[in-house]
């Protein structure tokens, strides 16, 4: 299109712009006529623009602007959209009769010619080399994959200093073009059914991305690493079942052995447990954890071991799994829970099978069993004590549903407000100040004790604590809400805290932060002159602080 930004006011015309920046373009079609767009604005708006000879012939726009006869930011918005579409067509039509060009002349070259030029270009260049020798060599010997693996150590070279240590400005093209050469040899290399040589190459791939040294701030590693878990199950899926065997063997025998660093191992157990579904793989896993934790009970304090991941119960929890996969009897099932019954998470799954059957009371008897066995874990214990509550409501027994609610409120950190306001409810009023009195004077409720007092509405005492606090964050939260109640005791706090925090402070910053809190009191009854007195004592005492003293009078005190 030609001289349409000539059709609008420069203003228009800019904001145009920034309206198909910003994507505010929601539609556009091509018609018979030109194009019609919604464009996004103080509500959508209908733009519909006529081209003849490549030159806008006629705009409509349904805006109130436009309405008036006027050329408006939305059809400039269009256009901006139109022009832009219109590079890119232009752009991949050129590509696209480059690439047409040079697949022509390739045909034209004879053959001799052609075979020449590749060996040629094979001795400069490695990368040809590599791409030709995995995709053609009639067998993947051992020194085709020793240059495989030297292709990875080479990017590792280019991106990486003298140390190896990839720093954040290279790390997204060290990923990047270790993903891209992943993608290429490794298919290379199964489209061939090598599936192997593709296993040993990515496995390389992994271990090299899995052990560098690299700001791995955008998260490119795990990139790698997931393309490679994608490579193992292909691999996995097509290659023979004696590979498979070795691919078993090789996931066992480098899980926990310092082959990746430990958050990337995560990767060779997921794939060990989460694949190998077959029953003989299945019966394999079963067997490798049975190894696993017998090696365990004899090297943790009472087979007691919480790793999330790796620890005993974690283990146990995945042998269980396999269990039921491989349909053991209930029986057999339940007897493997009682021997690991001190594990909350076998106690969780017993727990949940309960409720799934109905049976609230075994549920609720395990439940008061796991709070004493895991009494040393606050938040195991929490977690039970509101299972129990909510049995003993849909069990309506209100006597131990009233019990367990004032447990969970005085032993358990709590968070919100909202079993406090269910124990407020099944309790009588005077039954009610003196649970309310235990609440905030119990440590555990420290978080929400403001909360609480303001939901109580305890103005006098929330007063008191805000007294006692050293910090000022507290008193600015509810400043609004006692304020109006107690004026002078607010304002004290705050010429306390001027006073104490004045003797501490001694960069810039702080003065600037004390001066906002001086005008602060100013706002409150005789402020001004208390404010004019803590000034004059300032200047007085902290003559020599000169930052103080220019903060001072920009505060104009």
């Amino acid at each position: 299109m030609r001289g349409w930004k000539e059709l609008f006011q420069d203003h228009i015309l800019a904001r145009g712009e920034m309206y198909c920046c910003d994507g505010a373009v929601l539609e556009l079609h091509k018609t018979e006529q030109g194009y019609h767009a919604v464009v996004e604005g103080t509500e959508d708006y209908e733009v519909d623009i006529e081209i003849e000879g490549g030159q806008v012939h006629e705009m409509y726009c349904s805006c109130p602007y436009a309405e008036d006869g006027n050329n408006c930011k939305h059809m400039a918005a269009v256009l901006y959209m139109i022009e832009e579409e219109e590079e890119i067509l232009t752009e991949k039509n050129r590509l696209d009769q480059q690439e047409e060009d040079l697949e022509k002349l390739i045909e034209s070259i004879p053959e001799g010619e052609l075979r020449s030029f590749l060996k040629k270009l094979a001795r400069q260049d490695d990368g040809i080399r590599s791409m030709i020798m995995t995709r053609y060599a009639v067998k993947i010997d051992e020194k085709q994959m020793l240059r495989l693996k030297q292709g990875v150590d080479q990017i590792v070279w280019k991106y990486g200093d003298r140390s190896g240590y990839v720093d954040y400005r290279n790390a997204w093209d060290f990923t990047r073009e270790m993903e891209d050469y992943l993608e290429e040899k490794a298919d290379t290399l199964m489209e061939r059914n090598c599936w192997w040589q593709a296993f040993e190459l990515t496995n390389y791939i992994f271990r090299t991305i899995g052990n560098i040294e690299m700001d791995d701030s955008d998260g490119g590693i795990c990139q790698v690493a997931n393309i490679c878990y994608d490579k193992w199950k292909e691999i996995l899926e097509n290659c023979t079942e004696e590979d498979k065997n070795e691919m078993f063997l090789w996931f066992t025998s480098h899980l926990s052995c310092d082959y990746v660093a430990d958050y990337m191992e995560e990767y060779i157990e997921d794939f060990l447990m989460d694949e190998f579904q077959s029953r003989e793989m299945l019966e394999k896993k079963l067997k490798f954890l049975d190894e696993k934790i017998e090696r365990q009970e004899y090297s943790t304090d009472c087979g007691r071991t919480w790793s999330a991941r790796y620890g005993y119960e974690n283990n146990i929890i995945k042998r269980l799994e396999i269990m039921e996969r491989l349909n053991f009897s209930m029986e057999e099932i339940r007897e493997y829970r009682r021997q690991h019954w001190s594990f909350s998470a076998v106690r969780s799954l017993e727990i949940q099978e309960k409720l799934e059957q109905g049976n609230l009371d075994e549920a609720a008897r395990i439940l008061r069993e796991s709070k004493t066995l895991d009494r040393e874990y606050p938040g195991l214990v929490a977690r039970y004590s509101e299972q129990l509550i909510s049995i003993y409501e849909m069990q309506s027994d209100k006597k131990a549903f009233k019990e367990e609610l004032l447990y969970y409120v005085l032993e358990c950190s709590q968070n919100d407000l909202v079993y406090i306001h269910k124990l407020k409810a099944v309790s009588g009023e005077q039954e009610w100040v003196q649970y309310r009195e235990q609440i905030l004077q119990s440590r555990k409720n420290y978080n929400i004790r403001y909360l609480f007092m303001e939901d109580e509405k305890l103005y006098g005492r929330m007063l008191e604590y805000l007294k006692s606090e050293d910090c000022i964050l507290n008193m600015d939260r509810y400043e609004k809400l006692l304020k109006e109640k107690f004026p002078e005791q607010v304002r004290d706090i705050y010429i306390s805290y001027l006073n104490r925090e004045a003797r501490r402070v001694s960069d810039r910053n702080r003065y600037r932060e004390l001066m906002k809190y001086l005008k602060k009191i100013r706002r409150y009854p005789d402020g001004r002159e208390k404010a004019a007195e803590i000034a004059k004592n300032w200047r007085t005492v902290y003559y020599r602080r000169r930052a103080m003293m220019d903060e001072m009078k920009k505060a104009g005190f």
